[in-house]
């Protein structure tokens, strides 16, 4: 008669995974509110800006902490900051293409969406926490709440 011994052996790795149906970005920890595609326009250029949350399609994103693009779920489309950054630039989506300065973000621990190695975050135009409000790139400012983004849990 044989007898039979198994090993199991189990390995815990941290693995990063990121939402299967998106998730929304909130600014400054505002569950109502989330950032937008305006008019579900799923075209180059169309404005980015805050509206009430729907779980709509235009309101699902895929993005990461660190080095991210900050891209539409299920869409070829990237938040785009355009070819020359700087204060007050409204952002809008664009066709996604592979390391492309002006869709190149870092989520930061602090929670601030940053242009990779651009010195300009991802702000929320004079704070307003109002339907059709479009954002803006502004400098990277400590402590502006105007530039903190939250996920979802």
């Amino acid at each position: 008669m044989f007898k039979f011994s198994a090993l199991l052996l189990f390995v815990s790795v941290p693995v990063l995974v990121s939402a299967d149906c998106g998730q929304p970005i909130h600014p400054d920890g505002d569950t109502t509110k989330c950032l937008d595609v305006r008019g579900a326009n799923f075209t180059d250029g169309t404005p980015v800006q805050i509206f009430d949350c729907n779980g709509s399609n235009a309101q699902m994103w895929d993005i990461m902490p660190g080095n991210t693009t900050v891209k539409l779920h299920s869409y070829n489309f990237c938040l785009d900051a355009g070819s020359e950054p700087a204060n007050g630039v409204p952002m809008k989506i664009w066709e996604c293409f592979d390391d492309l300065p002006a869709q190149t973000w870092f989520y930061t621990g602090d929670q601030r969406i940053a242009l990779l190695g651009q010195g300009f975050c991802l702000d929320l135009t004079n704070g307003a926490h109002v339907d059709s409000n479009v954002v803006q790139t502004w400098i990277c400012t400590d402590n502006n709440s105007n530039q903190v983004w939250t996920l979802d849990p």
